[in-house]
């Protein structure tokens, strides 16, 4: 995946994490030329739709939103099925707070693929950064269960009770996590407990440890969530920090 359309698709915190098979699913199966193939073969509807996909993506790393856009809009048309350009859309509509479009887009995309847990979640991350905290809560409890999203999950719901005014409750939560240990969550929500408590250099080492621990991409997918928040870059001593309200918002609460 590109690295600018990976930076993208941050924006939605699964994205990076669990989204990144489908997109380089679309790069590596599109349908690609051959002298031995006549072209009319690789002019059906679905297969235009493909390249148009791949386009976008290409469009996307190179900063052309709006080309990006104007491909994907087309590939739908071309294929309503194409699950891979309503979720690269969306992403898209989220990175530019249009909330509205995005949900649309997740949930034309649940519509063709009902039992994808990515799609849920990526529904119910539309709420959380929004800051809908209460709203998206009881989706991502629903899906503490799951065998692949469970721990994520667990660390959303306290990440909605933490900055969702329920700091009670989110203590009971870090507590288990910290009973646990080993977990991703334990490291990450340790991190978000310092920075929601302005402890910058406590929040720097959990994120450091974790750092040592777990690949790049999980680490990636865990942090989207504070960064999102304003939280992340965790600013260093002496820099200057854009006061809250303004386009790159101080870690506050």
């Amino acid at each position: 995946m590109p690295a600018r359309f990976r930076s993208l698709s941050l924006a939605l915190c699964a994205s990076t994490f669990l989204l990144a098979p489908l997109v380089h699913g679309l790069q590596t199966n599109a349908p690609a030329a051959s002298t031995n193939s006549a072209p009319s073969a690789l002019n059906t509807p679905k297969d235009i739709a493909q390249k148009m996909i791949t386009n976008a993506i290409k469009k996307a790393d190179a900063n052309d939103m709006d080309g990006a856009m104007n491909d994907l809009s087309q590939a739908i048309k071309l294929n309503p099925d194409s699950t891979g350009a309503y979720v690269l859309r969306a992403s898209i509509y989220c990175q530019r707070k249009q909330w509205t479009q995005a949900e649309d887009d997740f949930k034309a995309a649940a519509r063709i693929a009902p039992t994808n847990v990515v799609l849920k979640f990526q529904l119910i991350d539309v709420k959380f950064m929004q800051k809908q905290y209460d709203l998206a809560r009881p989706g991502f409890l629903a899906l503490e269960k799951d065998p692949d999203m469970g721990d994520f999950a667990a660390y959303k719901v306290f990440l909605c009770d933490l900055f969702g005014g329920h700091e009670d409750v989110a203590k009971k939560e870090l507590d288990v996590f910290n009973d646990a240990m080993g977990n991703p969550s334990y490291y990450f929500s340790n991190a978000a407990w310092c920075l929601f408590h302005k402890d910058l250099e406590g929040a720097r080492g959990w994120l450091l440890s974790a750092s040592n621990i777990y690949p790049l991409r999980k680490n990636a997918f865990y942090a989207q969530s504070l960064r999102d928040l304003g939280y992340l870059p965790i600013p260093q001593p002496g820099d200057k920090v854009t006061p809250p309200g303004a386009s790159a918002p101080a870690p506050s609460h």
